[in-house]
This record gives C-alpha cells, structure tokens and sequence, in this order.
C-alpha cells in the first residue's frame, strides 16, 4: 500500500511542529518529510527528533539542507547523521562536498535529481555519475525537476529506468522556472501520466506543492488518483482529457 503525505516545508515554512500538526489528523496521510532545506532550521529539528510525535506515520524522512548559509558541512552532517537510522536522508548533490564523510550514512542516503538551477544532478549522466560517487545511496525522482529541466518527460522515465532500484521515494508538485513548487496543474498532471506506471506501487509520494490548509484535501487528492497503489488492468487514461478528468474528479470530491 502506498504512503502519502507532505513536506512539512509545503505546509508551514521554517516550522516543522506545524507540518506534522497539519498532517497527523488525517488518516489518508501516512507519509511525511521532516524539512530542513535551510540550515538554519536543523538544529532545533534534530534536538526535538526522537521526541515527535510521528507514530501515525509509516514512512519518514528528513530533507537535508539545500545550501550552507550558516553551519559548516561537517557541522550539518554531524547533525544528520546523529537522526533516528530510519530516517531516509534527502540530499541536493551540491551539499556533498566531503564524499567520504557522506558516504558513510550509506543506503541512509538519498540522492535527488535537480532542477535547473544547479550545476549538476540534472541529467542521467550527471545522476549516474553521482551514484559511482555514493554506490549505496538511495535515490529521490523529484517529478517537478526533471519535467522543467525535459517537458517530454523522457529524462524522467530514463532515470525510472536507470535508477529504479534505488528508488526510495517521489517528490511531487508543479516546478516553476525559478524553482518554485506549485499545486499540480492539469500540464504536469498530465506530464506525470506519463511516467506512473514506471513506479513500484509502494513507493512512498512526497507532496511538495506549496498549499494553504484548506487546499491540502484537493492537492492530495491528486496525488491518489495519479498514483494509486494498483493501475487498473485497462491501463491509465494518457491523455489530455485524461488529466483534466483526473483534477475534476479529485476537486469534487467530499472533503474538498
């Protein structure tokens, strides 16, 4: 069965008590990642980390900082690796600067593809090489990055295709040209299509579409009618009008 859930960075910026708040009354919502995209916000998560309340939650990870600002690599990395062991680790390539020092969290390690505005992890020549780097590492398909750096989708099923054994879990929202992550639109939904089939039936979505309270039943919603833990024998609707039914159907729908 598969687990959905938010970044707590999606629903409450810089508060992670709040993003596990927002989820936990709801039981469709059995996924979550603990953000710390700015370094600045590690120390108080991996202070309070054994004590959240994440009993409700099948799968759990921890979103690694996107860039250091603050702390000093092995500073960030001493914080990280003192987290619960069953925590995936989400990693941006441009945070592994000691490679021997992150590739000790071994299969902990979670390696995401980029959008483009990095300099690497962009493509699957750039992901593989990453890989021979870090040979134990997990890996992390965020569904926004690679639809902005190829529209057709062709990267993304080539990484699926590459890289789906160490596939560890999704990322899912709608990528702006500055990166920024916005609800699904019919365009990425249908994009998405694409490329749901190449993806195991429990692997864990991680919703990044930035969403107001209210706006959380629609977005996950979403997220189940895209990837629901079994395709029906007919296949998915691929098409147009398939994703436009596809966000129809999830906006009508009780709760929403």
């Amino acid at each position: 069965m598969r687990s959905i859930g938010f970044s707590t960075g999606a629903l409450a910026k810089g508060d992670f008590r709040r993003g596990i708040e927002l989820q936990r009354g709801d039981a469709r919502l059995r996924a979550i990642e603990l953000s710390a995209l700015r370094d600045h916000e590690l120390p108080s998560l991996a202070a309070a980390a054994r004590e959240l309340p994440l009993d409700h939650f099948e799968y759990v990870s921890v979103h690694a900082p996107s860039k250091l600002s603050t702390f000093r690599e092995e500073e960030v990395f001493d914080a990280i690796a003192a987290l619960p062991a069953a925590w995936s680790v989400i990693v941006h390539p441009e945070l592994l600067g000691d490679k021997a020092r992150w590739r000790s969290l071994g299969s902990r390690l979670c390696i995401e593809n980029m959008d483009n505005r990095k300099t690497t992890g962009r493509t699957v020549d750039e992901v593989a090489a990453l890989f021979e780097d870090y040979p134990e590492a997990g890996f992390c398909l965020d569904l926004g990055h690679a639809r902005q750096i190829d529209p057709t989708m062709a990267t993304a099923l080539r990484m699926l295709r590459s890289f789906g054994s160490r596939l560890r879990q999704l990322h899912v929202s709608e990528v702006g040209p500055q990166g920024e992550h916005r609800p699904l639109s019919v365009l990425s939904v249908y994009a998405f299509l694409l490329v749901r089939d190449h993806v195991g039936p429990d692997c864990p979505i991680i919703i990044e579409s930035v969403v107001t309270e209210n706006e959380m039943a629609a977005e996950t919603r979403k997220n189940e009618e895209l990837f629901p833990s079994e395709i029906k024998k007919s296949g998915p609707d691929v098409s147009f009008s398939g994703a436009l039914d596809l966000l129809k159907a999830a906006h009508a729908a009780p709760g929403n």
